[in-house]
């Protein structure tokens, strides 16, 4: 094997190390921006003292069915 097919050599493993790298460094940003979006997500439900608050003056068999048509 001649310097310039081990140099060729080097160098391509070099250019897949940095796509890798670069590979991961985009996955890790789009969890990121998944774990922000469900955060967020997340703090816009309703807190569940204040759903109970809210149903308390109902009646007991109110919201316990669902009525569907088929």
């Amino acid at each position: 094997m001649d310097a310039s097919a081990i140099a060729a050599m080097a160098t391509q493993q070099s250019q897949q190390q940095l796509a890798m790298q670069k590979d991961v460094a985009l996955q890790k940003k789009a969890m990121e921006s998944q774990e922000m979006a469900a955060q967020s997500m997340l703090e816009a439900l309703p807190d569940i003292g204040e759903m109970q608050a809210a149903t308390q003056g109902l009646p007991a068999n109110v919201g316990t069915n669902i009525n569907t048509t088929a």
